[in-house]
């Protein structure tokens, strides 16, 4: 292949990656803003009284892919505490979770594909 067609996958690859990762972080702004509190209640049985961007970045994930998954709801153990959300309470924390996946995921399909393609 042409090294400019290989120049624009790598780009694709690492631009999509970004705008996900950039996608995920405003959902978890929007995440912490109106939802986090309700089920910190449930789960833990109180609210964290300062929810920075990094603690954050721990929970909505884990939530997200025990709302996605029951096997990872039973291993976290929130197995019998997040059952009663609904869908349109689940949908972010689920959102989160497979944008995370997915923009770390292109991100290295990026690195990976510019070291193996030789562009330097």
């Amino acid at each position: 292949m042409e090294r400019e067609t290989l120049e624009l996958i790598f780009l694709i690859l690492f631009f999509l990656g970004v705008i996900l990762i950039f996608l995920m972080i405003a959902l978890m702004f929007y995440i912490g803003r109106t939802r986090i509190k309700e089920i910190d209640k449930v789960v833990y049985g109180f609210e964290f009284p300062n929810d920075s961007i990094f603690a954050l970045g721990l929970r909505v994930p884990s939530y997200g892919g025990a709302f996605l998954w029951k096997w990872s709801a039973k291993r976290s153990g929130l197995e019998g505490k997040i059952e009663h959300f609904d869908k349109r309470f689940r949908w972010p924390f689920i959102a989160v979770f497979l944008l995370m996946i997915f923009g770390v995921l292109m991100m290295i399909l990026a690195g990976v594909f510019r070291k193996y393609a030789g562009i330097e």
